[in-house]
C-alpha cells in the first residue's frame, strides 16, 4: 500500500498532538503532586456515627461507602454509610471478647481482606489480662470472625496497648505499645512490632525503648511513605522534666529494621499541658497531616478537656522534619465542643477524614482537599 504524502503529514501532526497532550497530562500530573496544600477545618463538614458509640475509626470500602469502627458497652461494633455519614447501617459485632473490655479499633485492608486489629484487657485471678486481637472481613465488613492473638500478658501491672497494622517489608505487621511488668521493669513504655507469618505473630521488635529514653513512649501510628521509608508517631513523655505532660514524636526508617531516635514534632503551647495519642496520613504531594488530643487551650488539665487538634507538614524530607517544619496546630471540632478524644485521622481519594469521641457520642468530620 501507498502512503501518499497528505497522508504522512496528517499523520505526524496527530502523532504530534498526541505527543503533546501526554507531555501536558505528565506536567499537569506533577505540578498537582507538588502543590503545597493548605485546609482550614471550619470549612469541612461534621457527621454523627453513633450517639452510642466512643472512639471511632474510618476507612474506605471497595464500592466507596465509608466504614466505622466504635467502641460500645457490648465490644467493638462497625457499621457502614454510602452518603457520607448522613446515614448509617444497623452495627455488626466485630470483636470477640465478651469477657473483656474491648478498645483502641484500628482498620487496615489487604487486596480484598479487611482487618480490625482492638486490646481486649481484663482482672482475671492471675493478675491483670491485656492482649491485642485481630478480627478479619471478606464482605466489605458485613460480617467479621475472629483471626488471631497478636500478643497476650498477665502481670502485675501493665500490659499492651493500642495496635496498629500495616504492612512492613511486605509482611503484615502489627505495632503496639508495651510497658508489661516483665518486659518493661519499670514504669516506662515501648514501642514495638510482631509480624504475621501466615500462622502466627513471631519476631517482637523493639522500635522505641522506653527505658532508653526515659520515657513512656505509647500509642503508634505508623504508614509507609510514598519515598519508601517508613513513619511513626508516638507520644512521649521524655519531655516531662520541661514542664509538658506528653509530647508528639516521630521515628522513621528507611529500611523498617532500624529505627531513628524520636524527633519532637509538636509540644503543647501551655506548659503542665499534653499532647497524645496521634494519628498521621501522607497527602499525595507528600506533606503529611498528623493529629492528636491536647489540653493546652483549658486551665483544668485532663482527657475531659482535651480537643483534637491537626498539625500539617511542609514537605520537608522524612530525615529532616522537626516542629517547624509544621504549621501551628488547629481544632479539628471547633472550640465549643470541650471534649473531642482518642480520634483518628484517614485521607481517602482527596478527602481528610477525622473522627473522634465526643460528648455527643462518635463524631466525624471530612473535607475535601
Amino acid at each position: 500500500m501507498t502512503i501518499k504524502p497528505y497522508s504522512i503529514v496528517l499523520l505526524t501532526a496527530a502523532f504530534w498532538a498526541l505527543g503533546l497532550y501526554s507531555v501536558t497530562f505528565a506536567q499537569q500530573n506533577a505540578e498537582e503532586a507538588s502543590r503545597q496544600i493548605s485546609f482550614s477545618w471550619s470549612d469541612g463538614t461534621a457527621r454523627l456515627i453513633s450517639s452510642r458509640g466512643y472512639a471511632p475509626r474510618v476507612c474506605r470500602l471497595e464500592d466507596g461507602r465509608i466504614l466505622a469502627g466504635i467502641e460500645t458497652g457490648g465490644g467493638i461494633k462497625t457499621l457502614a454509610s454510602a452518603d457520607n455519614g448522613k446515614t448509617w447501617t444497623a452495627p455488626v459485632q466485630a470483636s470477640f471478647r465478651p469477657d473483656k473490655r474491648c478498645a483502641n479499633v484500628n482498620f487496615y485492608r489487604d487486596g480484598n481482606t479487611l482487618y480490625l486489629a482492638y486490646r481486649a484487657v481484663g482482672n482475671e485471678p492471675k493478675g491483670f489480662y491485656t492482649s491485642l486481637q485481630v478480627s478479619v472481613s471478606q464482605d466489605e465488613g458485613q460480617s467479621w470472625t475472629h483471626h488471631s492473638t497478636v500478643a497476650e500478658y498477665t502481670e502485675s501491672r501493665g500490659g499492651i496497648w493500642e495496635p496498629y497494622l500495616g504492612t512492613l517489608n511486605g509482611k503484615l505487621t502489627c505495632f503496639y505499645a508495651n510497658d508489661a511488668a516483665s518486659v518493661t521493669k519499670s514504669s516506662y513504655q515501648n514501642i514495638e512490632y510482631k509480624v504475621w507469618d501466615g500462622s502466627q505473630w513471631t519476631n517482637r521488635t523493639v522500635v522505641s525503648d522506653g527505658n532508653k529514653h526515659r520515657s513512656r513512649d505509647g500509642m503508634p501510628v505508623w504508614t509507609q511513605l510514598k519515598s519508601g521509608e517508613y513513619v511513626c508517631i508516638i507520644e512521649g513523655t521524655q519531655k516531662a522534666k520541661d514542664g509538658f505532660l506528653f509530647v508528639i514524636n516521630l521515628i522513621y526508617s528507611t529500611d523498617g529494621k532500624s529505627w531513628s531516635e524520636p524527633v519532637e514534632i509538636y509540644r503543647p503551647t501551655t506548659k503542665s499541658s499534653k499532647a497524645s495519642a496521634p494519628g498521621v496520613v501522607e497527602l499525595p504531594n507528600g506533606q503529611m497531616v498528623v493529629s492528636f488530643q491536647t489540653d493546652e487551650d483549658s486551665s483544668v488539665k485532663g482527657d475531659r478537656t482535651s480537643v483534637m487538634k491537626t498539625i500539617l507538614s511542609d514537605g520537608t524530607d522524612i530525615k529532616n522534619l522537626s516542629r517547624s517544619s509544621f504549621t501551628p496546630s488547629q481544632s479539628v471540632f471547633g472550640s465549643q465542643d470541650v471534649n473531642s478524644v482518642w480520634s483518628g485521622i484517614s485521607f481517602f481519594d482527596g478527602t481528610l477524614y477525622a473522627a473522634a469521641g465526643t460528648r455527643y457520642g462518635a463524631n466525624m468530620k471530612f473535607i475535601e482537599l
